[in-house]
């Protein structure tokens, strides 16, 4: 059955992938309300990652959120799963204050969670382990490092004749230099989750990241 909030278009903790996908666009759609009455240059895809991941490999609650959450989020998913260009992840954690300002300001922030206080506190805490482990290569899925291969030889990831071409010609190569993308081996501890998204693509840009590539 599902669980609405108090205005009946909002479950916070969707349990099959057509609710998600209703709650999470009820969410960016509240953000961006949110964002354009307080004068926020924001855009809600945004909030994609870290919805995505709540429901689809932490707890499935939506708007519950406590310090282990962040951390298991941007320690440990974020470094294993999700490619961000490095002039880019400042951007993550300003982008993840800003969502918990909007769910406590929009009183969405389920009782159960933590204050948003003390969340925006603990991003600025484990700041300097986030950028080391999204520095680190061990920490990568191996989709991640396949994806970071195809940015890497220009392959855009939203064409798929592109990268449909450039998996045959990944699959094509000698096995030592298909070896050299995936030879550092996984961290142990991969997260796992209810479903697997089809490869691992980039965050999205930034609004001042499309106007300056336009």
């Amino acid at each position: 059955m599902a669980r609405h909030d108090a205005d009946g278009d909002l479950d916070p903790e969707p349990e099959d992938e057509d609710a998600y996908a209703e709650a999470n666009a009820a969410l960016k759609e509240r953000f961006a309300t949110w964002a354009a009455a307080k004068g926020l240059e924001v855009d809600p895809e945004t909030l994609e990652s870290p919805l995505h991941y709540k429901w689809g490999y932490l707890d499935g609650h939506l708007t519950r959120w406590r310090r282990a959450d962040v951390e298991e989020l941007y320690l440990e998913l974020y470094p294993a799963k999700v490619i961000v260009e490095d002039d880019e992840l400042d951007e993550v954690l300003a982008e993840a204050k800003t969502f918990f300002t909007f769910l406590a300001e929009t009183g969405l922030l389920d009782e159960g969670s933590e204050p948003a206080d003390v969340l925006i506190g603990h991003l600025s805490a484990i700041e300097g382990e986030f950028r080391a482990n999204m520095a680190d290569p061990q920490r990568q899925s191996v989709g991640k490092r396949l994806w970071s291969q195809a940015l890497a030889e220009g392959v855009a990831l939203d064409d798929q004749a592109a990268v449909d071409a450039f998996i045959a010609r990944f699959n094509a190569r000698p096995r030592a230099q298909r070896d050299a993308v995936f030879g550092v081996r996984p961290s142990p501890r991969q997260p796992q989750g209810r479903f697997t998204p089809k490869g691992t693509p980039p965050r999205p840009s930034s609004p001042k990241r499309r106007k300056r590539r336009r």
